[in-house]
């Protein structure tokens, strides 16, 4: 059990898997500094798009190079970018539009479980579409 365990922890994908928690911890944060930021002066909604935009700018370098260790490319910057506006626009922003408008959350609580959620699709759908669209797979 214990060489396996071992074995698992010292696997490529493990560590793959350790670097984009890491690069989407330091994602989350600046989104969410830039969100409580902007919420201050502007609605929820550009809120929720400045700081997803700006954060997405480091997380698809910091994900393609030191995550996934791929080349930055036209065709998974393109899949990666697809992939954030989905998760953006239909995700996040259906999310705080059930929480805020349906159930009457405050927007600054329906924040988080709408990331917390919207991160489990992220990786997914991220992860997918840089192997997908990279030259050095």
């Amino acid at each position: 059990m214990i060489k396996v365990l071992k074995k698992y922890l010292n696997s490529p994908k493990f560590c793959e898997f350790i670097r984009f928690c890491i690069v989407g911890a330091f994602a989350t944060i600046l989104d969410a500094a830039i969100f409580y930021t902007v919420i201050r002066f502007a609605s929820y909604r550009t809120a929720l798009v400045c700081g997803y935009l700006l954060s997405l700018v480091a997380n698809y370098f910091l994900t393609v190079l030191w995550t996934f260790k791929k080349k930055p490319s036209k065709k998974n910057a393109f899949g990666v970018l697809i992939a954030h506006l989905l998760n953006l626009f239909v995700v996040r922003m259906g999310l705080m539009f059930i929480f805020i408008n349906k159930m009457g959350v405050d927007d600054d609580l329906a924040y988080i479980p709408t990331l917390a959620i919207s991160t489990i699709t992220n990786f997914f759908v991220v992860r997918f579409f840089i192997y997908f669209f990279s030259k050095n797979k």
